[in-house]
Formats: structure tokens, sequence, C-alpha cells
């Protein structure tokens, strides 16, 4: 959904609120109103998956109030299991984004500090990011207003990049601890969906988006579960195609559904996403629930491609395509930093992934 959309679907208010720029004081204003449309789009959410009405209430009160640490939560990776690192970082992220939105509109200071050094977040979070541009909303304003824009853009491309890659530590502390496979342990998982740009004088691009690479990755992975052994290069379309068909899940039109999902031109939604994996780990032995099992592990990776997608700007010559200057490096240094917080995973299971995955 677009924000102020999804804005009006989640809290029962006008999404007229979200456009005029004052989101938070209506939620401030009719909280109890927008409490009560939240529990009942939630219970109908958890009725729709079967969970008892009974249980309702229980679910309600675990459920975590800030931002961030509601989407770590989502991914299951929040709990009492969680490293300290990971509660740290997002309860840090949703005070922060807090105080922004409890700034008075006329506190240019206020605004000024928290996405400037002076941030609890640290300098880290307003370091200039060594990318050509960074995607935002296209805006007529003056030089000032375009200054403070380009300082809130750019914190909030590093707390995005940092939050991933906590994600990404927290997911193999979480296979570790469970004892499951894990052949990306010790790796930066997220860094597969960012690959180098191409060439600058390249006339024909290929898509190398996240959503493509995400495409190529579940590719890749499903090749490494049927046969043991990951594929050399990545898989063609039309062999993916024809695995789509031989799940019986998109019978005639398997190579036009990867192909949409990879060029873009269809949405990767969660729905589109959990087919593509289905299909790709299917095997004529494979269980439905364990095909289930594959999709819900790999989702972080959906969200991951999202959220990135939000991030990197339109290319600046070739329609339909990003700029992918300086992100896998910017996010590989989030990664790093992160690192040290988190126990040393163990060592990867089976064989590694091949390079043009993991080090294109």
């Amino acid at each position: 959904m677009a924000p102020a959309a999804f804005f009006e679907y989640a809290t029962g208010l006008s999404h007229m609120n979200y456009r005029r720029g004052r989101g938070y004081a209506a939620l401030m204003a009719k909280r109890e109103q927008v409490e009560a449309h939240s529990d009942s789009l939630l219970l109908r959410m958890l009725q729709k998956r079967g969970v008892p009405d009974s249980e309702f209430r229980g679910f309600r009160e675990n459920i975590p109030q800030g931002h961030s640490a509601l989407m770590v939560y989502g991914l299951g990776l929040l709990d009492e299991h969680s490293t300290s690192a990971t509660r740290e970082l997002v309860a840090m992220f949703d005070a922060s984004d807090k105080r922004l939105c409890q700034l008075p509109d006329t506190d240019v200071s206020g605004l000024l500090a928290e996405i400037g050094l002076q941030s609890e977040l640290g300098p880290d979070y307003c370091a200039p990011l060594a990318v050509r541009a960074i995607r935002g909303p296209t805006l007529v304003l003056s030089a000032s207003e375009r200054t403070i824009l380009d300082l809130a853009l750019n914190r909030r491309a590093h707390m995005a990049l940092s939050f991933l890659a906590a994600v990404d530590h927290e997911i193999g502390h979480r296979l570790d601890r469970a004892k499951l496979p894990d052949a990306m342990a010790g790796l930066p998982r997220f860094a597969v969906l960012l690959a180098p740009p191409g060439p600058p004088d390249r006339r024909r691009h290929i898509p190398a988006g996240p959503a493509a690479r995400l495409v190529d990755f579940i590719g890749a992975f499903g090749h490494y579960v049927r046969e043991g052994s990951w594929s050399e290069r990545p898989l063609p379309i039309a062999d993916m195609g024809a695995r789509a068909e031989l799940s019986g899940t998109r019978l005639g039109e398997g190579d036009r559904f990867v192909r949409g999902l990879r060029s873009g031109k269809d949405p990767l939604t969660r729905k589109s996403f959990r087919t593509l994996v289905r299909t790709q780990f299917w095997t004529p032995k494979a269980k439905p629930a364990d095909l289930d099992d594959s999709a819900d592990l790999l989702e972080t990776y959906l969200v991951a491609t999202l959220l990135l997608s939000l991030l990197l700007p339109d290319h600046p010559t070739a329609a339909g395509h990003m700029d992918r200057t300086g992100w896998r490096e910017a996010y590989l240094r989030w990664w790093e930093r992160h690192k040290h917080r988190y126990p040393a995973p163990a060592p990867s299971t089976g064989s590694l992934p091949p390079a043009w995955l993991i080090d294109p």
C-alpha cells in the first residue's frame, strides 16, 4: 500500500491526516478510537491464521509499541531469546522516532539536533553516505528546506541499513541456537540483494535491483535444497519457470510469473513471494507444511528487499532500473559495525554459496 492508504487501513482515520502531516497529532487526539480499530484489525488477522479468540488478549499484550520493535517482532525475532544488541538498537530507534514525532512544527533547532550530530543515535547515523542519491519525495523546496530533507533522508537510510544488519545477525544467532542448518552462517545475508552497479557506459541494463536479486537467490537456494549443491550461475528464467509449472502452482505461465517478479513489472507481495519459494523448493516428495516453513524462514529476505527498494534511487539514464552505486558497501559497513555485538556463528554447514551470489 501507499503510506497514506496504509495509515487509513491501520488506524481507521482519514488518509488526509497523513497527507497533511497531521498523522501523529490525529493518532494522539483519537488514541482510544485508533486502538479499538487496531485491536479489531489484529483480531481478524489472527482469526484468519487460526488463532483462537480466547488467546487474543495474551497475544495483544505481548506486542511491542515501537515501530522498529514491532517490525522485528513481526519477523519472529523479538522474544525472550533475542540478543541484547537487537533489543537495544530497536529501543534506540523507537525513542528517536518518538522524539521527532513529538517536536512542534516550528522547532527547527530540535529537528536539526535529532537528525544531526547531537542526536542520541550517534555520529554514524548522520555521516554522509557514499551513494549517488537516496530515494525520497519529489518536492519544491527552498535551499534550507532541501538541506533539512537531505539530512533526514540520510539519517533514515543509515537507520534502515543498520536495522537490516542487526536483523541479519539476529537470524544467524537464532538458527545457531536452534541448531538448524545454515548455509549463510557468518556471511552478510542481505548483501545478496545488493549487486554492485554495472559499467557506466552499458547500453543495455538487465534487472539487478533488490527484487531481481531476491528472485535469483530463491532460485539458487531452491536448487541447493533440491540438489544439494549451488548453481554456478543464476538459474535461467526458463528453468525457474519450468520448476514453477512442475509444482502445479503456475500451470502454463511459469516463465511469465518469474519474469514479472524479476523485472519488477509484477508487485513483489507476500503472497507472490511465498508462491515463488514454494515453486522453487518443490519436489515430488515435498510436504506442503515443509514448503510453508521454508517460506516463513525466508520471509526476512522479502522484508529486506522491500526496505532496500524504498532507499535505492532510480537510475539516472536507464528507465525502470535502480542506481546501486555504493549501496552494497554501505550495507557491509553496518554489518561489520554490528558483528562484534553478536555471538560468533557456528561454521557454515554444507558448501558455501557461489561467488556470483555472495561476492559479485
